[in-house]
């Protein structure tokens, strides 16, 4: 083979052709398949744009009706009557799946063939801007209201689609989970309001698990809180207790608003005076963490006349509390009787093992799922709460009021 001399060219010279010849073709190539997705492109907002222009005055055809559609879709029945009449409150995706759902129902009836082929989506979420330093306990509650949710997703033929750090939601990053879905369950006792109205904006049925929030027509569903916190008084009182303390989550949830409710109304049915000083908590979402229970149980054993028992709104703060006492030299429960709430998986393992109220977060789960699907075929639930059966579980954390020194 001749060498690079013989063509007059250096090696060095000869390689340069050779790369930009191949930047030549790599160049070609790039403006090809940009173009071709350009085309492509163009295609999809041409088709968008006739969207509207499709969906104007459509008349449905013989025996299908709004419910149908609606049912097909997952979305409400207005929704569907919106797409309809191409209201701007409906995206073009919802407006999209309405007009496929009527040419597949029509296609399905020619063949005589009335099942539905389209699964829906269920958004699950948390009902808080909680982000990645969610704590602990989120992380079951959502998990175990998940697993009630897909049960009665799997029965419906609903697909589940949970997003965890719902703070996302309000950023660009969420917009595909609205786009997805046909209604959302929120769970978690501190009701977000900002994400609650952009769910409502976007005409999407929402159901909240375990908070409420009154005023608004939005279905909850929740463990029955006043009922649990006023049987586990009644106990400690049964117990000989009159210093009860109640370690209580944020002042503005539902969900202590019901567990004061409950520990108030048992006091005073056994005629125990009402100490305001023995009922502590912290506003805001860290009001639920573990921190804000120790700072409050150093607060009630400062006092002068300090507890003999203390009642916490949950498992987590429960098990703080232990920490608190011990390093104070309190035995539970020969010096102080501790009580919880959830019946979280360690109230069991903790030492003593905790007394405290089950709640069944898988019942929740399914009980919203039902109620969302009845808003998505048109039912009107309003601001209805649900409320469901607690159960006191009572361990060794609670034990006979202690003799005052001295007698």
């Amino acid at each position: 083979m001749p060498g690079y001399a013989a063509f007059g060219q250096s090696r060095q010279e000869c390689r340069k052709r050779q790369i930009s010849g191949t930047l030549a073709g790599m160049r070609g190539q790039i403006e090809y398949r940009f173009l071709h997705s350009a085309k492509i492109l163009a295609t999809m907002v041409r088709t968008i744009a006739r969207h509207g222009e499709n969906l104007r005055g459509v008349k449905l055809p013989t025996g299908i009706s709004l419910q149908d559609i609606a049912t097909a879709v997952g979305v409400s029945v207005s929704t569907v009557s919106r797409a309809l009449n191409d209201s701007e409150r409906v995206s073009l995706v919802t407006k999209q799946a309405v007009q496929n759902a009527i040419e597949e129902i029509a296609r399905q009836r020619e063949r005589g063939d009335g099942r539905a082929t389209i699964r829906p989506m269920i958004g699950i979420t948390h009902s808080h801007p909680s982000g990645i330093e969610a704590t602990r306990g989120l992380d079951v509650i959502l998990e175990q209201v998940l697993a009630g949710v897909e049960i009665e997703c799997l029965r419906a033929g609903y697909i589940p689609y949970p997003w965890q750090q719902s703070r996302l939601l309000g950023l660009p990053d969420g917009e595909p989970f609205f786009q997805a879905v046909s209604g959302v369950i929120m769970s978690g006792g501190l009701v977000g309001r900002d994400l609650l109205e952009q769910i409502r904006s976007r005409d999407l049925p929402v159901v909240i698990i375990g908070g409420h929030v009154s005023g608004l027509d939005v279905p909850s569903v929740g463990a029955d809180n006043q009922r649990g916190t006023y049987c586990l008084t009644r106990h400690l009182i049964d117990l000989g207790h009159r210093r009860i303390a109640l370690v209580n989550g944020p002042s503005e949830t539902y969900t202590s608003f019901e567990k004061k409710a409950g520990y108030l109304t048992a006091l005073v049915e056994a005629g125990v005076d009402v100490d305001p000083a023995l009922i502590r908590w912290q506003d805001g979402f860290a009001g639920f963490d573990a921190p804000a229970a120790v700072r409050r149980t150093e607060e009630l054993l400062a006092l002068a006349n300090p507890p003999t028992a203390v009642l916490y709104a949950s498992d987590t703060m429960a098990e703080a509390g232990y920490r608190v006492l011990g390093r104070a030299g309190r035995r539970i429960p020969e010096d102080v009787s501790v009580a919880g709430f959830h019946d979280d998986r360690n109230a069991c393992h903790l030492d003593p093992p905790l007394t405290t109220v089950r709640v069944d977060r898988i019942a929740w789960g399914k009980a919203a799922a039902i109620q969302l699907f009845a808003m998505l075929a048109g039912r009107r639930l309003g601001g209805t709460r649900t409320l469901l059966p607690v159960e006191l579980v009572i361990r060794k954390s609670t034990g006979p009021v202690p003799e005052r020194k001295g007698r």
